[in-house]
Parts: C-alpha cells; structure tokens; sequence
C-alpha cells in the first residue's frame, strides 16, 4: 500500500496498517542530508521540489504540505501572490529576509488614510486556477513518485488580511475602519477559496489545509466574537468546496486554542487540527478526549524536545502518542507545529523511526510501555522528567 491511499484510508476512517507521519519541514540539513541539497548550486523550482521529495521521504515523511526553499523565504511569493492576484501595488513592498525567518519591512501605506488608495482588488478565480492548478499537480505527482503525499494549504482570511495591512493597522481598523477590515477581508478569504476550488477539483490527496493563526501562547489573539463574525463565515466559502467533494479539512493555528476549540470544531465542524502546541499551550490527550472523532496532527514539541532534548527524550515523546492516541486512529505523528533550523536532524530521523517501528496495527502497548520503562531506567532523559502541557480549556467560570 502506498502513502497516498493509506492516507486516503486513514482519512476515510477506514484500517490502515501502521501509524501515518506528518511535518512541515523547514530544515536545510535534513533538505542536505537526506536529499542531496548542495548549498553552491542553483535550483530551478522543479529541481528543488525533487530534492524535497526524496529527502522527505528518506527521512520517514508520509505525508506533508511543505517545499522548503533555503533560499528564497515563502513571504517573498505572498507579496508576489498579492500584487498578481490582488492589482495591488508592485513597487512599495519590501521584504526583508534574515536569520531563518522573512518579514514584510515596507508597504506602500502606513495609516489607513493611505491605505484607502492600496485597497486590493476581489481575486478572479480563472486567475487563480490558471496560476494554481499547474502548481498542485506537479507537487503532487512529484511527491508521489517518492510515496509521499502532498496536502493542500491556504492561509487564513483573517492571518492574510492582518499580513497585508500590518497586524497593528490591523487592530486599529477594527474599531475605526470595519468596512476596510471587511473588503480586505473578502479579498483574502475570495483568493483562499478559489485556491481551495482548484485543489479539490484536481488533488488525488482528499484534505485541505488553513493556517489561520489567530492564538497566541496565552491564548485567543482576537475575541471569539470578532472571529464568529467575521472570520467563520469566510472559513465556510473555503471549506465547502473541499468539504462538497468528499474531502477534509484540517484546521491550523499556534497558540492555546482556549475558547477557539468549540468554535473550530463545533461551529465551523473542522475534521481535524494542527499543531497543537505544546509548552503551556494545549494538552493534546485532553482534545482527543473530548473530541475523539477528530483527526490531531502533531505533536512532539518543537520548542523544547525535538531542538534540545536527546534522542531518548524524542522517542519517550513519540511513544507517548502512539500509546495513548493512535489505538484510536486518529492521529498523525510529527512535531507540534515544525522541524524548523534548529532541530538536529537526528532529533528528527528519530520522531519519525520510533512511529515507523512501533506504530504498527494493532498497537503493541505493553511492548510500548517496556520501552519506555526501559528508557527511563537508563537514564538518558533530559527533558522529559516534567510535563509542560496544561489544559487546552479556560476554566468554567471564564466561559
């Protein structure tokens, strides 16, 4: 069985036979290392989605939404995406890339007065399928020559529309200039959904990713009512074609979901989630308990032990999972939002080892309970001794 219909399975709810990985890789030493990525050579896109197949997949990769360029930083294609689709200005904007991140340093407007004459246009979705449909198939087939399986994704309307104003401007419009907020706001979530139309009109994989990061590591950025308002309804214009053709949807933020989750899960009926970040942040066995229908994607830490804990810490993190969540079938394994630069790559070859070599159906529980007695007995635990996990619920009284 290949990855694409084990996942197809997997998200059909139907048997599979061993637990599925998935990640965003974002790491230039697994993209060396285990794809053949030569630093002194220049890359044709073609040539890099290639590299990122095959190391994907060399290093235990089932399924993933990422083509890491070390070059170029995806924000710099956003902007080109804004002034393509959008008729926004194709001169004003400037972004500036450093250390492993990229950031928007100038726009061609600072206040809304000036924002008024830089509003973006409604994108056309024959634009759009022309740009987008070439895209997808080529990742896809590409991936799938090296059995991995490539998902879909479009960023949020609300995390597109605070991007493109600047989340400061962004605030303020809010309050003082909600008709900008919303144009801004249809022009995102209108470009969102037609990438989400031509992915479920072509795509052999059946789930559809959003990144709507809008939680931040205390909680909700935005208020759930400005969200409800504002932002579900525009979740719905992305979703229905995806959901209208048999498929998923996967739901992505950072953050404590708090207040969210009910929103996420039981207003907007999202099937699955991802990150799920760890660190004070969410309890993924708390999710799946009080929503074990529900597909997790995640969710070793990211933060803490997949950059700097041992070997040991990883696989006692990975057999966590695999022991109290995948007897369910519910859950992919891979890290809690990234394998980003500072993750060691054998850190990373050993998440995706342990779930390959003891995710096998049916979970083999009293074996996954031995090892990890056995690796605590050896001490070789650096990380693992406290657990930094915390409700994902606010209190009943702050409801």
């Amino acid at each position: 069985m290949n990855n694409i219909d084990r996942f197809r399975k997997f998200i059909m709810n139907e048997p599979i036979d061993r637990v599925m990985t998935y990640d965003y890789l974002d790491n230039t030493a697994i993209l060396r290392k285990y794809g053949g990525y030569d630093d002194s050579k220049t890359y044709t896109f073609e040539e890099l989605v290639a590299l990122n197949a095959k190391a994907w997949h060399n290093i235990g990769v089932d399924v993933t939404r990422s083509v890491h360029d070390p070059v170029n930083h995806w924000m710099a294609g956003k902007v080109d995406n804004w002034i393509r689709f959008f008729g926004t200005d194709d001169k004003n904007w400037t972004v500036t890339q450093g250390g492993e991140t990229a950031w928007i340093s100038k726009r061609p407007f600072s206040n809304l007065r000036e924002l008024e004459k830089f509003l973006p246009h409604e994108p056309v979705y024959e634009e759009v399928r022309e740009w987008f449909l070439p895209y997808f198939t080529f990742v896809q087939d590409c991936y799938a020559e090296h059995d991995v399986a490539f998902i879909g994704c479009v960023e949020g309307p609300i995390t597109d529309a605070y991007t493109y104003m600047g989340m400061e401007l962004f605030a303020q419009a809010i309050y003082d200039a909600p008709e900008i907020v919303s144009h801004i706001m249809n022009c995102t979530g209108l470009y969102s959904a037609h990438i989400a139309r031509v992915f479920s009109e072509i795509s052999k994989v059946p789930l559809m990713f959003m990144g709507e990061d809008i939680a931040g590591n205390t909680g909700p950025i935005f208020s759930p009512e400005f969200v409800r308002r504002e932002g579900l309804p525009r979740w719905r214009w992305i979703s229905d074609p995806v959901h209208e053709k048999g498929m998923k949807f996967l739901f992505h933020t950072d953050g404590r979901y708090g207040k969210f989750l009910p929103l996420i899960f039981d207003e907007f009926k999202a099937d699955g989630l991802n990150p799920i970040e760890r660190n004070g942040c969410n309890d993924i066995f708390e999710i799946h308990a009080a929503y074990p229908d529900k597909f997790l994607f995640g969710n070793v830490c990211c933060m803490h032990t997949l950059p700097h804990g041992t070997t040991a810490d990883i696989e006692d993190e990975t057999l966590e999972l695999i022991e109290k969540i995948a007897p369910d079938r519910k859950i992919l394994i891979g890290s809690s939002s990234e394998v980003h630069e500072h993750v060691p790559v054998e850190n990373a070859a050993a998440m995706y080892r342990t779930v390959h070599e003891y995710g096998k159906y049916p979970i083999d529980i009293a074996r996954i309970q031995e090892r990890r007695k056995e690796i605590r007995q050896s001490g070789s635990l650096k990380l693992r001794t406290k657990q930094a996990d915390q409700s994902t619920f606010p209190k009943k009284e702050t409801l």
